[in-house]
């Protein structure tokens, strides 16, 4: 089965792909967005939303620019999303409380040299490092209020559409996809194919980038006491409340391929690690537990711009930990490239 002509075609509805794809509609491009499940359904959903590095510090500066561009784009994105779809994404500036000996005095130092506003609290017999510019997101709503305002703006949505291979001219240059769709073969022809395949990058075409899944698992706990909306980032652990009291305690990092499972140690561990400094988390009960596929990558820098070999090929994936505090300058990043390169 043959679909319209598109300007672009970005494999992969991930809140990377998604953002990339309003981005480059918002340029004025007829754009189609392919997913092999449901858009939003992996990474992107399963992450806690924190809009920061956990511990920036210890990134490459490159890192910490994306997500100092990003979080300056969040605040329209979220008000585009809830005027287009009714849905509060829930940007909040919650600030972050951070507990680890480890790195106190190179977090300290850090921040100095950033120029970023940090206090010392002791509460529960405990220093806290304080960061009021620390933010997050309610990605689940994120990557739904994405997925219904695409079509809104032309973008056509495919889900269950898993790629098989990409179309090539005679030059060499890529020129589309062919896909998996209900039994059938889908071939979508475009100018430009962008792969913001996630943890899936690694093997989805010949030499592509070293992304390999790296799993955590998270936890849903109800508190018997609510606390306060913000971040606590302990030593071996993170606990993220949202606005309306859920608690988010993450997160396992696990080498195992594919496999989602969940398991009872990193339950048991994950509570463990978080309730020697929070005492509150002592009588909580775990409401669910899930796992999401980071798209790890062994240099730690993700990969945004063209394909080197293959003209009419780019990427953006790789984004690790970070995707969703990195996904709108990620994607304004690519669509820059995209247009520099259309411009000649």
């Amino acid at each position: 089965m043959n679909a319209p002509h598109h300007d672009a075609i970005v494999v992969g509805g991930g809140a990377v792909g998604m953002c990339s794809a309003l981005a480059l509609a918002q340029s004025g491009r007829r754009v189609a967005v392919l997913d092999r499940g449901r858009a939003g359904a992996e990474s992107s959903w399963a992450g806690a939303g924190l809009l920061a590095p956990m511990r920036p510090w210890d990134y490459p500066a490159s890192i910490w620019r994306l997500c100092v561009e990003s979080r300056a784009l969040y605040p329209a994105l979220a008000d585009t999303l809830l005027r287009a779809t009714g849905i509060d994404v829930q940007f909040l500036e919650c600030g972050a409380r951070l507990h680890d000996p480890r790195c106190h005095a190179r977090a300290t130092d850090w921040l100095e040299r950033q120029g970023l506003a940090y206090t010392w609290e002791r509460d529960r017999g405990i220093d806290w490092l304080r960061m009021p510019w620390f933010g997050q997101i309610r990605n689940p709503r994120l990557v739904k209020a994405l997925r219904m305002a695409l079509p809104g703006i032309g973008v056509t949505v495919l889900e269950h559409a898993a790629m098989r291979r990409l179309r090539v001219d005679g030059d060499g240059r890529v020129t589309g996809v062919e896909a998996r769709r209900d039994g059938e073969t889908l071939v979508l022809d475009g100018a430009d194919v962008v792969l913001a395949t996630g943890a899936w990058s690694g093997g989805i075409v010949p030499d592509a980038p070293p992304v390999t899944p790296v799993r955590g698992q998270m936890l849903l706990l109800a508190t018997p006491r609510p606390l306060p909306a913000g971040v606590w980032l302990l030593p071996d652990s993170y606990l993220v409340v949202r606005a309306d009291g859920r608690c988010l305690l993450g997160a396992t990092l696990e080498d195992a391929g594919f496999d989602k499972t969940v398991t009872a140690s990193a339950r048991v561990r994950l509570r463990d690690s978080a309730e020697r400094w929070l005492p509150e988390l002592r009588g909580a009960t775990v409401v669910q537990q899930w796992s999401g596929l980071r798209p790890g990558i062994t240099d730690g820098e993700p990969v945004i711009g063209a394909d080197a070999t293959r003209p009419g090929l780019w990427w953006n994936t790789g984004h690790y930990r970070n995707g969703l505090a990195m996904a709108p300058a990620s994607a304004r990043r690519l669509t820059a490239a995209m247009d520099g390169a259309a411009g000649g």
